[in-house]
Order: C-alpha cells, then structure tokens, then sequence
C-alpha cells in the first residue's frame, strides 16, 4: 500500500496566524498517528511533495516513526519534488526542516527538471496517480490540496482528511 500526503500550506490553515505552535503540534500528532494506523494496515511507502506546512511535517512524522521503531524499519519514505532547488523559496526554518528530511529520505524524485507553469500540479499527479490512499489535511479552500484530493478521487484511491473543523 502506498500513501501520499497532501495539505495546505500554514497560510492556509486555519488558527495559524494566531497559534502556530499549536497548529503544527495539533497536525503533527493527527498525522503520526494516521502514519501509524495506515503501516499497522500495510502501508510500506509514504510520498511527500515536500511544501512548506503539512507536507514536510507529515515526511518528518514518518521518519521520526520509523527511527524510534514504532513503525517498520521497512517502511520507505519517498519525496515528490516539483524541481531541484524548490526550497530556495521558503524561510529560513523550512528550509532546514526541508534539507534534514530529504537527507533521511528513501528516494528523492524531482518531477520537472526546472520550474514552469504546470510543474505544481505535475508534481500533484504524481503523489495522486501513484498512492492507494491519500491522507489530506484539506479546510476546503482552492489550491492543489483540493486538485490532488479530486485527482485521486477521480482515480478511485481513497481520501483520508484529517480536517476537523474544532480542530483549531
């Protein structure tokens, strides 16, 4: 079984301008334990479009799992990048958070080898065209949160939100 991630980015979160440490602390937890329930099932390969919030936290989340032995030593943890040098454009905590990750990774794949227009939703398709399941934290605003959850879909994979709305 494989899983991709997919979520907003932290502008796009709901209670993130107001507590932000409790909005990644609060999503941390519902993705380890979905990481958990999921390789529990038979999920052997977690993907990771590696953006700025849910994204990269759900790529830490399965590698702090694994390193601590709560799930699988074979469980793989595979990265979707949309082009080389993608995190040049986050901050400065990202960025760190974003190079520890992919040093950790299984298999890095950059989608495009450049940006361009399109290189985005190519890299959606990937995660959405590869995964059986996709676990989403979606609010249910526009973006590519809401274009990979209808690709995958569309495509008969399952959706796991991990949305609620008292969340934050």
């Amino acid at each position: 079984m494989v899983v991709s991630f997919t979520g907003h980015r932290p502008d796009k979160i709901s209670g993130w301008k107001t507590n932000p440490e409790k909005v990644e602390l609060t999503l941390r937890s519902a993705l380890a334990v979905e990481v958990e329930r999921l390789a529990g099932q038979g999920a052997h390969t977690f993907m990771s479009g590696m953006a700025p919030g849910v994204d990269l936290w759900a790529a830490d989340e399965v590698l702090r799992l694994r390193q601590e032995g709560r799930i699988g030593g074979d469980v793989r943890l595979v990265l979707a990048i949309p082009y080389p040098n993608f995190e040049r454009s986050f901050g400065v905590c990202y960025r760190a958070l974003y190079e520890s990750i992919v040093a950790r990774a299984d298999e890095v794949v950059y989608v495009s080898r450049g940006y361009h227009h399109g290189c985005y939703a190519l890299r959606n398709d990937f995660l959405a065209d590869r995964a059986d399941i996709i676990v989403a934290y979606y609010e249910g605003v526009e973006g590519g949160t809401r274009y990979t959850i209808h690709r995958a879909q569309r495509g008969g994979k399952g959706v796991v939100n991990l949305h609620l709305p008292s969340l934050f």
